[in-house]
C-alpha cells in the first residue's frame, strides 16, 4: 500500500486545490475571530463577578458556558458593562468548525491517494473513521466551551498545513509543468550536423 502526494498536473487542478486550501484557511481565521468575541464576553462576564481574570491568551477562556454570555441572557441581569455575544455569533462559531472540518476532508481527497490491493477497504474505514470524528467535533462543541476552544485550535493547526501543502503542490506542479514544457519544445538541428550523424533523428528533445 502507498500514500501519493499531488494532483494532476494541470492548471485547474493546481490552481484550484491551492484556492480551497485559501478557503479552508479563511473560513478558519473567521471562525478564530468569532472565539475572540467569545473569550472577550467570558472575560468581561468574570470581571464583573468580581473574580480573578488569568493572564491567558483570549481565546483560551472557557470557564463559563457560552449560552451564559448571550445578550438575551445577559439583558435580564442589572449589570450593563458586561460585553455579550448574538446567537447569530454563537452559533456560528459552532457551525464553522463542522464547514471546516468537510473542506479539509475535500482538500486531503485530491492531494493525497491510495494505490494498493486494498485501496478501497482503506478508503471505506476512513470514511467511518471521519462520520466518527464528525460526531465527536459535534458532541465537543456543544458540550463544553474548553473542548469547543481545543477543536477549533486543532482545526487551524490541520488547515494551515493543508494549505501550505496545496501550496506546495502547487509550486511544484508548475515547476514539472514547465520542464516538461520545455522537453516536449522541438528542435530542427543545423544541416551540418545532420549530415554528421545520419542515424540522428531530425526531432530531439531537451
Amino acid at each position: 500500500m502507498k500514500i501519493q502526494f499531488g494532483t494532476p498536473l494541470t492548471s485547474n487542478h493546481l490552481y484550484g486545490t491551492f484556492f480551497f486550501g485559501c478557503v479552508i484557511v479563511a473560513i478558519i481565521w473567521f471562525n478564530l475571530h468569532l472565539q475572540s468575541l467569545l473569550a472577550k464576553s467570558e472575560k468581561s462576564i468574570i470581571k464583573s463577578r468580581g473574580l480573578n481574570v488569568t493572564h491567558i491568551s483570549s481565546l483560551l477562556y472557557c470557564d463559563l458556558p457560552y449560552d451564559d454570555c448571550l445578550c438575551s441572557v445577559l439583558s435580564n441581569k442589572s449589570n450593563i458593562s458586561e460585553k455579550c455575544i448574538t446567537y447569530v455569533q454563537l452559533e456560528g462559531s459552532r457551525i464553522l468548525p463542522f464547514i471546516s472540518f468537510f473542506a479539509q476532508i475535500c482538500l486531503i481527497r485530491e492531494l493525497f491517494s491510495l494505490s494498493g490491493n486494498y485501496r478501497r477497504v482503506i478508503i471505506y474505514a476512513l470514511w467511518i473513521v471521519s462520520v466518527f470524528i464528525f460526531v465527536g467535533i459535534k458532541i465537543g462543541i456543544y458540550w463544553s466551551a474548553c473542548y469547543h476552544v481545543y477543536i477549533t485550535a486543532a482545526l487551524y493547526l490541520t488547515g494551515a498545513s493543508l494549505c501550505l501543502l496545496s501550496f506546495h503542490n502547487l509550486t511544484v506542479g508548475i515547476h514539472r509543468m514547465e520542464s516538461i514544457s520545455n522537453h516536449n519544445q522541438v528542435i530542427v538541428p543545423h544541416r551540418s550536423e545532420a549530415t554528421n550523424n545520419e542515424s540522428r533523428s531530425w526531432l530531439e528533445l531537451l
